[in-house]
């Protein structure tokens, strides 16, 4: 299901409002330049400026090269230097002011459109020029980071009143604390990245994708200014019909397919003016240019996205995305209701680290229930404290032996054996029982400037946890693979 969202409308709701640019600063002069100096290494960068748009002059300003970049002018490092963007970025694209600063293939420039695509090194993903023309993706910039930090370019894009949306391709170099202050001015998805950098991108209210076709699937649907939501109606151009109906089958998308003759355009017309009154969102799937449309209709019509038969994969990264449940309106973390005597007596008692005791004590402050277990120095009173405070099964410990117990008599007959080799101020732990099922162990770091962090073995997730965050988490433990995965 998709609808069809307002032209810069964000996805979601409680997303903060537009970052301020980075105005007066060398990457606004940098990106704003139309007149460039060349150092070494940027022969391809003349091609391009002297192709598609841009000058090159000895007396510009701004500078773009390989070698060290002088140190006082907004700077594009090809090379391995530090520049206003680098070291080893290729360069930008100003598809609206007609600007093309890029170290990469441009065979022609992409429509002008309201999706900016901030990206770090080349190697990092395919050409993104030739993807962009491949998708009929409407761009208002391409930016390369580099090896750089991108948040001051992010923050760049987030105050540019022409770009509606941002597709975020993170590098090595991208940081979840730079990331937060600049993420979610504007819908936006985010592939790569570390776990700290994802879980930023996630409470910014952004998309957080796993591939270069979901990556772009939803850089199309912002494009078209489509969220998932709506009807959606699929039109075939041309053959492939039963292809195409077992691909939206297999997304779990509702949606009609309809076969369309390519060689009858008034067929085409009439399609299109039924989605209209249906108020339907339409992909149309061709087997490729030049048949396949690439212009939306105006005002309330319905928005195309093209998906090209001859790339099966982006049909189905389109489908999926679309067949993806609407944003939630409401996904702020709730409010929990904390035992403050508890948490008092912890902090109370607490000291540089936290003992077994206190950090089971805090987890109860907040409602999360621990497990029940306590120190006995006889059988007798293990018997009565597993029996009566626990309830048997049982699991008793001594350093590091552990047994299990099953009935009362286990209880006395096994912490008897333990507590005789359990030297001076003999104790046992007779603890809560939990039968063998997957599990995982959670951490809690503190992350500088972020706050707390929740990390479940690659996976992280900021505190308090929202509903995308426990999702998230709970993905990455192997309970996901058991028959009860509450």
């Amino acid at each position: 299901m998709a609808r069809v969202r307002k032209p810069g409308a964000p996805l979601g709701d409680g997303l903060p409002p537009p970052t301020r640019g980075p105005e007066g600063t060398q990457l606004a002069a940098l990106l704003s330049a139309r007149r460039f100096r060349l150092g070494a290494g940027a022969e391809r960068v003349a091609k391009n400026l002297l192709a598609h748009g841009g000058e090159i002059a000895a007396d510009a300003a701004a500078w773009i090269g390989a070698v060290r970049p002088p140190p006082d002018a907004p700077s594009l490092s090809l090379g391995e230097h530090a520049g206003t963007l680098g070291p080893s970025s290729f360069g930008f694209l100003n598809n609206v002011g007609g600007v093309a600063a890029l170290d990469a293939p441009l065979p022609a420039l992409p429509r002008r459109g309201g999706l900016a695509l901030l990206v770090p090194r080349r190697d990092a993903l395919p050409d993104v020029v030739p993807l962009a023309l491949a998708r009929g993706l409407g761009v208002s910039w391409i930016i390369s980071t580099g090896d750089g930090d991108p948040a001051e370019a992010l923050a760049f894009l987030a105050a540019d009143p022409l770009t509606s949306s941002i597709a975020i391709k993170l590098g090595a170099s991208a940081s979840g604390a730079t990331l937060r202050q600049v993420l979610g001015a504007k819908p936006s998805v985010v592939w790569g990245g570390d776990s700290l950098c994802r879980a930023v991108a996630r409470r910014a209210g952004a998309l957080v994708v796993d591939g270069v076709d979901e990556w772009l699937a939803r850089a199309a649907l912002y494009h078209a200014g489509v969220e998932p939501g709506g009807a959606v109606e699929v039109l075939v151009l041309g053959g492939g019909r039963a292809f195409v109906d077992a691909e939206v089958r297999a997304a779990a998308l509702d949606a009609e397919v309809r076969a369309v003759d390519e060689r009858a355009p008034d067929e085409l017309t009439a399609a299109l003016a039924r989605a209209r009154e249906a108020a339907r969102a339409v992909v149309l799937v061709a087997g490729g240019p030049p048949i396949l449309p690439t212009e939306n209709h105006a005002g309330d019509g319905p928005r195309l996205l093209p998906a090209d038969l001859r790339h099966p994969e982006q049909l189905r990264a389109l489908l999926r995305a679309l067949a993806l449940p609407p944003p939630a309106a409401d996904d702020k973390p709730k409010r929990v209701t904390v035992d403050k005597e508890r948490l008092a007596w912890v902090h109370e008692h607490a000291e540089s680290d936290l003992n077994d005791h206190l950090a089971k004590a805090l987890l109860k402050a907040y409602g999360v229930r621990v497990s029940k277990q306590g120190a006995r120095s006889t059988p007798t009173a293990a018997a009565e404290f597993a029996k009566e405070k626990i309830g048997l099964p049982v699991v008793i410990a001594c350093g590091a032996v552990e047994r299990t117990a099953s009935t009362v008599p286990d209880v006395k007959r096994i912490a008897s054996l333990l507590l005789q080799d359990a030297g001076e101020n003999p104790s046992v732990i007779v603890r809560e029982f939990f039968p063998e099922v997957p599990r995982a162990r959670a951490r809690v770091t503190h992350e500088k400037t972020l706050g707390f962090a929740l990390r479940v073995g690659e996976a992280c997730a900021l505190l308090p946890l929202t509903r995308a965050d426990a999702l998230e988490l709970a993905a990455a433990t192997a309970a996901r693979r058991a028959a009860d995965q509450r």
